[in-house]
């Protein structure tokens, strides 16, 4: 159902976490309904659920319409060849949102497999479609993608969902659980750690007696003694209530119990049982909010001199307030150079010391501080980098088409606009041998870079008589003599000739004194920093034609437009982190190259 004003969304189910991209999805879309997607989807990477979900968008109505209609079940390639993951997709629907409970209720079936054999979309399609209309299917499956043996039927109305549960044998009516009754399906059974090695199972069922009939028990070792699992159950199998009854007053009466003697010695441990995924994704959560705690005290430090001890750590940073650990990686990162994490007591202390040491040079090298960054949310933002610069990409190599932003993966087409430039410079105000004059044609654009104290021309119109296609311009410049951001600025004036080279770095030729890059950068960087802001729209633009020769400097000319399209999409924080010094720049730069070189062979 489609309302007034409503976007054309699909809602994608059961993506597979370590093998989806934009990249895959629009094949998928492609291959099974023709359909083209323009927009990358909205992937939501979220490390506590077993599935990554999507939105699509499809503006045009005729391939929403077909998408919606042949895009219902489909499948991911995964990276194995050969391997696929089945997949659902869903349009928009009110009636199938998570508030509609009573619907969702009355017009569900549940359907177990009568065998081992896999449940597939297509057979459940087929068995329900003669009892009546179906709103939604859904198998249900593991975070492996392996199926549970069960699944879902969702009937446009309440009465087709009766028929088919009265005339399929193996289908039943939907009855739901609230948590608190799917968590008393579990807590029947009960775990406990720190029993004695010596303990038999004997003796720790003696434990456990007085609480209940204990239905079974299951016990393993490890280094420092056992562990294990104890059901209790109503002898006579009627009464539900009673095993978590049991669990309940064992846990009241046993919680760290003392084993063994001393203030060393074992202490019993006894909790509600888990399912292992249950139990994981616990684990995670606590990590996650354990790390999130110490975000404002944790300082990762990098590009302090070699020669740094522990100590040396210890002493510098010391002076802003009491440590409370400090931890010196052994391992080096993709510079070459070891890091460090400080970790302070007070939150003050940590800000404080940051702020006095970042970009503080120390032996010829200048430090770099950052706070803390929590791993695993770390690792789902450079997926998400990863996975916008390689949609981009793979639009381009499908629609044929040119955007600004997509210059930073054409090496080939930078590579000839910079000797454009080049030549556009080097010639000066003289005529060029087809008897054009290079800063002398109409209708043309200009746009400002401050590189060197030089201004670069961006020709829009041909270059000459030659007919070679001019630059597309970019976003935000506008005609007669505008800047970005919409300020006047003064009009542009036949240039003097000009040495070769005078606007754009270049290597240092015979018998010259070599650029001081850094002092340019810095320069250069200073100029920028204060629009370096959200609000800004014309940042990626801006960042990345201030940074984009001093990469190519330090990366070489093939790498340089990819490494400038991942450093220009990352974070205003990280972005005013890296234009502080052009060593802060070295450093994103090797991250950027390591991150690319360890997805190598990842989809394009």
């Amino acid at each position: 159902m489609q309302f007034k004003g409503q976007r054309n969304y699909m809602y994608l189910y059961d993506l597979p976490k370590d093998q989806v991209s934009s990249i895959k999805i629009a094949e998928a879309f492609r291959k099974q309904c023709g359909g083209i997607i323009e927009q990358r989807p909205q992937i939501r990477r979220d490390f506590f659920r077993p599935f990554y979900s999507a939105i699509v968008i499809i503006q045009d109505p005729v391939q929403y319409k077909k998408a919606c209609d042949e895009m219902r079940y489909f499948e991911i390639e995964g990276d194995e060849p050969g391997k696929k993951y089945q997949c659902r997709a869903l349009p928009f629907d009110q009636q199938l949102l998570g508030s509609n409970k009573d619907k969702l209720t009355n017009n569900n079936v549940f359907y177990k497999a009568p065998s081992n054999e896999p449940i597939t979309y297509d057979f459940l399609s087929k068995n329900f479609a003669q009892y009546g209309p179906v709103k939604s299917l859904k198998i249900s499956i593991n975070p492996d993608h392996s199926q549970k043996g069960f699944a879902y039927i969702c009937f446009e109305n309440q009465e087709d969902a009766l028929k088919a549960a009265n005339g399929d044998a193996n289908s039943f009516t939907f009855e739901p659980k609230d948590n608190r009754q799917n968590f008393g399906k579990l807590v029947n059974n009960l775990y406990f750690k720190n029993i004695p090695a010596e303990m038999t199972q004997d003796q720790v069922k003696e434990l456990f007696a007085p609480f209940g009939h204990i239905q079974s028990l299951i016990m393993f070792k490890h280094d420092i003694g056992q562990y294990g699992f104890v059901c209790f159950g109503d002898p006579n199998n009627k009464d539900k209530t009673y095993g978590p009854a049991c669990v309940n007053k064992a846990i009241d009466s046993l919680m760290n119990r003392e084993m063994t003697p001393g203030a060393d010695g074992l202490k019993l441990y006894v909790r509600h049982a888990l399912s292992k995924s249950q139990r994981e994704q616990e684990k995670l959560m606590e990590t996650i909010r354990y790390k999130s705690s110490k975000k404002r005290v944790n300082l990762y430090v990098k590009n302090f001199p070699n020669s740094w001890t522990e100590q040396d750590i210890r002493q510098e940073f010391g002076k802003y307030g009491e440590l409370e650990n400090v931890r010196l990686e052994p391992k080096k990162d993709a510079t070459g150079n070891q890091y460090a994490f400080v970790c302070y007591k007070q939150p003050d202390s940590c800000a404080t010391a940051k702020q006095q040491l970042s970009n503080t040079q120390i032996d010829g090298k200048i430090l770099i501080i950052n706070n803390y960054e929590i791993k695993e949310i770390r690792q789902i933002q450079m997926a998400e980098l990863k996975d916008k610069t390689d949609f981009e990409k793979y639009r381009q190599q499908q629609t044929g088409g040119f955007q600004w932003n997509d210059l930073t993966s054409q090496p080939h087409l930078t590579q000839i606009i910079q000797q454009l430039l080049q030549l556009m410079q080097q010639n000066g105000g003289q005529p060029d041998n087809r008897g054009g004059n290079m800063r002398q044609q109409q209708n043309r654009r200009g746009y400002q870079n401050n590189n060197g104290g030089q201004q670069r021309n961006y020709q829009n119109n041909n270059m000459g008589q030659g007919g070679m296609p001019a630059m597309p311009q970019a976003p935000g410049m506008m005609q007669g003599g505008q800047q970005m951001g919409g300020r006047p600025q003064q009009p542009m004036q036949p240039m003097a000739p000009q040495a070769p080279g005078a606007g754009m770095p270049q290597a240092p030729q015979m018998g010259q004194a070599p650029q001081n890059d850094s002092q340019s950068f810095f320069e250069q960087a200073q100029k920028l920093l204060p629009s370096v802001q959200e609000r800004n729209q014309y940042l990626k633009e801006q960042v990345g034609h201030l940074i984009y020769d001093f990469v190519q400097k330090i990366i070489g000319v093939d790498k340089a437009p990819k490494i400038t399209g991942m450093l220009i999409e990352l974070p205003v924080v990280q972005i005013r982190e890296y234009l502080a010094s052009l060593e802060a720049l070295k450093i994103k730069v090797a991250e950027a190259n390591n991150l690319l070189s360890q997805n190598e062979g990842g989809p394009q």
